[in-house]
């Protein structure tokens, strides 16, 4: 017969499953979402060269969008509450996605903001170059 402090030292398969799910599906938010927007917007520095990124927000937010993730992880392994564990799973799951979308819509209210400014100065060089014609 078991004693009471050996069952209350394990945690149920719930929690291990939750710890488990969690982990699994942030790294896959990661490889799937993060890393082709990272991507995308690396190949596109070079073809619009008049964005701004905001290279460091991105980088802090997604940093510590990922830590609190990990945070989220880290109190499944303090919890013996299989429910509890899956909401801790579930907030880390969607503190990853969040993060992961994040540089993309940085990027595109930088560009949004950049290209109200770049049509003027676009078109003051026409008319600048207009004006030289004879």
């Amino acid at each position: 017969m078991r004693s009471s402090t050996y069952t209350d030292r394990h945690r149920p398969r719930s929690v291990w499953f939750a710890l488990g799910t969690g982990f699994v599906v942030s790294v896959l938010i990661v490889a799937v979402v993060l890393l082709p927007i990272l991507g995308l917007i690396g190949a596109s520095v070079g073809a619009v060269w008049f964005i701004h990124l905001p290279i460091a927000r991105i980088t802090v937010t997604v940093i510590a969008g990922y830590l609190l993730a990990l945070g989220f992880l880290a109190l499944i392994l303090r919890r013996r509450n299989g429910p509890l564990a899956w909401i801790l799973a579930v907030a880390a799951i969607i503190s990853t996605l969040i993060v992961s979308i994040y540089p993309a819509v940085a990027v595109s209210l930088v560009a949004v903001h950049d290209g109200t400014t770049f049509v003027p100065w676009a078109i003051n060089w026409i008319r600048h170059g207009i004006s030289l014609i004879p």
